[in-house]
């Protein structure tokens, strides 16, 4: 009696977990983080998509974050916020601090108003620069590439 009881245990521990695993292997999932609010989407025969949003304010001539931190080929959004009344800003990020080769360049927009950037980290990983080009060096920072 003891014996059947014990094999139907594991019959039945067996069936969910077989069940559970033809779940999870053809679905796709979802991870969030909330440093960076990312987002993993890998659906069945597909390549990694990391998104990534980053809110990123300006205000009296500062950027209210001096490092950002993402994953190296991810698709990012910056909701961008110039609160600074009449003075122009935007967000771009470059190799380095000479600002010589170009990743991204927003758009520059005047304060007070908001708009959203989006575009494609670098694959290689590494410590790149970002800056208002309005204002090269009162507001930078760095850009780190995972």
């Amino acid at each position: 009696m003891k014996n059947k009881f014990g094999l139907g245990l594991i019959l039945i521990s067996v069936l969910v977990l077989v069940s559970l695993a033809a779940c999870t292997s053809s679905q796709a999932s979802s991870t969030t983080t909330s440093n960076s609010n990312m987002t993993t989407n890998t659906a069945p025969g597909s390549t990694t998509v990391q998104r990534i949003t980053i809110d990123l304010a300006a205000q009296n001539l500062a950027f209210d974050k001096n490092t950002i931190t993402v994953p190296a080929g991810a698709n990012v959004t910056v909701n961008f916020n110039n609160k600074d009344s009449g003075m122009p800003h935007n967000f771009a990020v470059y190799t380095d601090s000479s600002a010589a080769t170009t990743i991204f360049k927003g758009q520059i927009i005047t304060g007070p108003a908001t708009t959203t950037y989006t575009f494609t980290t670098p694959s290689a990983p590494g410590t790149y620069f970002f800056r208002c080009d309005v204002h090269p060096t009162q507001m930078t920072g760095s850009f780190i590439v995972q």
